[in-house]
């Protein structure tokens, strides 16, 4: 199921951003919130360890089945969660957003090619935040944190715009 959402959701954030004047997508709504630009630099980098993670956790012979990783944290919008890395706040261009959306998305179309769920069925992966969780979830994993983050891009436009 996620395997095909991921795709779907990336797709609705390239497009969420398409509208937006270039001089508007580095700016911050205010001091304590990201731009657009950020928003979707964090999404590039956090597919990247996310990813990265999967396949060194499906490369290696250690990680058995763990139980699947509560994820709602992502569902609820009213949550604020911290990011491990805050994203870069030098401006950027359209085209460097995408370059970043399409090169950690290789990532991603690596895992898939490589791995199935059937061939990962019993293999975890450890999420900092998450913990022990099974290592194709990782999918589920990127499509939620990316859902919400498209919710937080169209909040940001609504009030830069």
């Amino acid at each position: 199921m996620w395997e095909a959402k991921v795709f779907e959701i990336r797709d609705k954030v390239k497009g969420s951003f398409m509208d937006v004047p270039v001089e508007k997508l580095n700016e911050k709504p205010s001091s304590e919130e990201w731009s657009i630009a950020q928003i979707v630099l964090h999404l590039a980098g956090a597919e990247k360890r996310f990813l990265t993670l999967a396949l060194q956790s499906a490369e290696s012979q250690s990680g058995t089945c763990a139980n699947r990783a509560d994820l709602s944290v992502f569902d609820d919008l009213s949550m604020k969660l911290k990011a491990p890395i805050e994203p870069s706040s030098e401006p950027q261009k359209k085209e460097d957003l995408i370059l970043a959306l399409d090169e950690s998305r290789s990532f991603t179309t690596r895992f898939l090619e490589l791995y199935t769920k059937e061939s990962l069925k019993s293999r975890s992966m450890n999420h900092h935040r998450f913990g022990d969780m099974p290592i194709w979830q990782v999918l589920e994993l990127l499509g939620k944190h990316e859902q919400r983050h498209l919710v937080q891009i169209e909040e940001v436009k609504g009030r830069i715009l």
